[in-house]
């Protein structure tokens, strides 16, 4: 029997779209959207603003060039100019954005038909790129080297440059190409958009035509002005002033890294020592900026101003011009012969740090030659002998160990055990009473190492050892030394500044602790004696001693200068001594010079008018084997405005050994002509 047929009840096959889970439904609906909103914009792009897309790209390039702009003045503290800018013909290259290696060879060719420049700093490296941006020339070089990478890879350049670095010979350049090839070098070494100096010197008025003419076959050279220091009044104070890089040096190899990041090209000019460098931030300027725009249809090109730059800030300085120059032929007509090494002076303002001059003389004592050395001042220490003591006084008044009031010492020779006998200069074999402050009057060393011994915590008595002297002496020593100024840097505005070398402290050297009260030992600076006096002088306040008195800039489209700076005075510390410790210093530093008796130090200073009070020194040195002496002189004029300090090192005859008085008198009477004369 036949089964009915139930069309009702036959199951369909199931949708593959019902399978599919909602959220993954909404997914795909989201895509497709985007995809439309996408071809929407691509649409709106591409045909409703074709054409304004189109003007934005053909309307050219800009960027921003930079140009050098003169450095700052030096003037002396009357106003002399010292230090000014000279401007000569330069022809200059601004190197383009994206410029190929190949652009710059063809334009370095083009440029080298109209110039000439020195080649002895052409680099090999320089000199086989050049080389190889000849075509003929490359693909000789390319025959000599298996498994060539194909052309135009910088593997390829990399192979024929390393071929060429180690087969130099094959770099054969006529004296044109190597002109050419110098020019590329320095446009290769800028960076985009920087400015060089193609040459800088020497430029001919026929050079600046040609290049003027043919300015359009070599985008980016142009002429221009370069500046050089200039020294209208001579180069006495280039000493203390310092020198600038050239173009040609560029930047020091030991700061190049540090420099470029702040802005300087390779070929800027930048002090190198001194003031020049100690400065460099106020005196390099603010650079020119000019915006460069071409013109992507046309290729013209419209500059504009977009930052006038500034000039470099100019520096006046303490010191007198004419004062400097005088001290300088003091010390060389003064100086003594021999064994010498040198003189120096510095003459200082006690109450701001001002310095009125440093002069300075290296003498050669193997040929006599002299070289000005004004910054052996504050770079070569010496020991200085007993003109610390008014140190060394006011260190013992400081811990008690005497006061203004009871400072009675009686002057012996020292004799420590199994030691040679130390003594002072005028007393040999007795026994003198002395005070502070005829102590300084005649110099007495043992009076000086008999308050060495009480900081010590001991007394002196013939024959006694060592061995119970406290080594904390030595720190007490240095602490109240260091109130002064000496054995530690004077802060001045130069750099290179030594603090001096100090002795060894440990129990084998107990017996230099006698040396170091008197000056024997540690040694110090010219500045730092300049300091120190001017501390004494001022009533105890140790100020930075400064060469520069304020900073000045130029106002745009005036002949005057606007004060930006004034260098006021800093102090650095103070003594802290009582009004009667420093009574008792400043008479014993009086009597060294006015004092009464066979035994004044300083007597042949009272010719000095206004008159002075003043500490000498003589200690003993080595040099070259022979025994010889230095000679030193601090002088104040009480409740004025100028101190003086003097060293002579290296004096090989003893008869010469106060040579510091002359010179220190000659000093003070170049000073009042000078400085404080009727006219100034």
């Amino acid at each position: 029997m036949q089964r009915p047929n139930r069309r009702g009840t036959a199951r369909k096959a199931p949708n593959s779209l019902t399978r599919i889970p909602i959220r993954l439904n909404i997914l795909l609906g989201l895509v497709i959207v985007m995809l439309i909103a996408l071809g929407a914009q691509l649409m709106n792009l591409q045909i409703r603003n074709h054409e304004k897309f189109v003007a934005e790209i053909s309307s050219g390039t800009q960027s921003v060039e930079k140009e050098k702009v003169q450095r700052g003045m030096i003037y002396d503290t009357t106003g002399k100019v010292l230090v000014a800018n000279k401007g000569s013909q330069a022809v200059m290259y601004t190197k383009p954005k994206n410029i190929s290696e190949q652009k710059m060879y063809q334009v370095a060719n083009e440029v080298a038909k109209n110039i000439q420049i020195d080649t002895a700093q052409l680099s090999k490296s320089a000199a086989a790129s050049y080389y190889l941006q000849n075509a003929k020339r490359s693909a000789l070089v390319a025959k000599h080297i298996k498994n060539i990478a194909v052309e135009g890879t910088d593997e390829r350049v990399r192979q024929l440059t390393q071929y060429l670095m180690k087969h130099d010979d094959q770099i054969v350049l006529s004296d044109a190409q190597k002109n050419a090839a110098m020019i590329y070098q320095k446009m290769n070494n800028a960076y985009a958009l920087s400015t060089v100096y193609l040459k800088e010197t020497d430029v001919s008025a026929a050079e600046v035509a040609k290049i003027g003419e043919r300015q359009s076959a070599m985008p980016g050279v142009k002429v221009g002005l370069y500046y050089t220091r200039d020294y209208p009044n001579g180069t006495g104070m280039q000493s203390v002033i310092g020198s600038v890089s050239t173009s040609k040096a560029g930047l020091p190899d030991s700061k190049v890294n540090t420099l470029l990041t702040q802005g300087y090209a390779r070929d800027d000019s930048v002090g190198t020592s001194y003031l020049e460098q100690f400065y460099e931030s106020s005196l390099r300027g603010t650079k020119k900026e000019i915006s460069v725009s071409t013109d992507g249809k046309t290729g013209e090109t419209t500059t504009a101003v977009k930052n006038a730059g500034q000039a470099g800030d100019s520096l006046h300085l303490t010191i007198n011009a004419k004062f400097q120059e005088d001290v300088q032929k003091i010390l060389n007509e003064k100086m003594p012969g021999g064994l010498t090494q040198g003189a120096y002076a510095v003459v200082i303002n006690p109450k701001t740090g001002g310095l009125y001059a440093m002069g300075g003389v290296y003498r050669d004592n193997q040929t006599g030659k002299k070289t000005d050395d004004a910054l052996g001042n504050i770079n070569r220490a010496q020991v200085v002998g007993s003109a610390v003591k008014p140190a060394m006084i006011t260190t013992a008044f400081m811990n008690n160990v005497i006061t203004p009031q009871n400072s009675n010492i009686t002057d012996v020779p020292i004799q420590i055990a199994a030691t040679p006998k130390k003594a002072s200069w005028f007393n040999q074999n007795g026994a003198v009473p002395l005070t502070a402050q005829t102590a300084l009057q005649n110099s007495s060393n043992s009076y000086v190492m008999q308050l060495m011994l009480k900081m010590g915590g001991t007394s002196y008595y013939p024959n006694m050892s060592l061995t119970s002297l406290n080594n904390d002496v030595w720190q007490k020593m240095r602490n109240g030394f260091a109130r002064f100024g000496l054995g530690v840097k004077t802060g001045i505005d130069l750099p290179g500044e030594t603090a001096g070398l100090r002795g060894k402290t440990d129990d084998e050297h107990k017996g230099n602790a006698l040396d170091e009260s008197f000056g024997q030992y540690d040694t110090y600076t010219p500045m730092q004696m300049a300091q120190y006096v001017a501390t004494i002088a001022n009533g105890g306040y140790r100020v930075r001693p400064h060469v520069v008195e304020s900073i000045t800039q130029r106002k745009e489209n005036s002949d005057m200068d606007q004060l930006q700076t004034t260098i006021g005075t800093q102090v650095l510390g103070t003594v802290g001594w009582t009004d009667s410790e420093r009574q008792a210093i400043w008479e014993g530093m009086h009597l060294v010079v006015h004092g009464s008796g066979p035994y004044v130090t300083g007597a042949s200073m009272k010719t000095v008018k206004p008159d002075i009070s003043a500490k000498t020194g003589t200690a003993e040195t080595t040099t070259n084997g022979q025994q010889t002496y230095s000679s030193t002189a601090i002088s104040y004029v009480p409740n004025r405005d100028v101190a003086v300090a003097v060293v002579i090192p290296g004096i090989s005859n003893q008869s010469e050994d106060a040579v510091s008085i002359p010179i220190t008198n000659a000093i003070w009477q170049a000073y009042w002509n000078d400085v404080e004369n009727s006219g100034n």
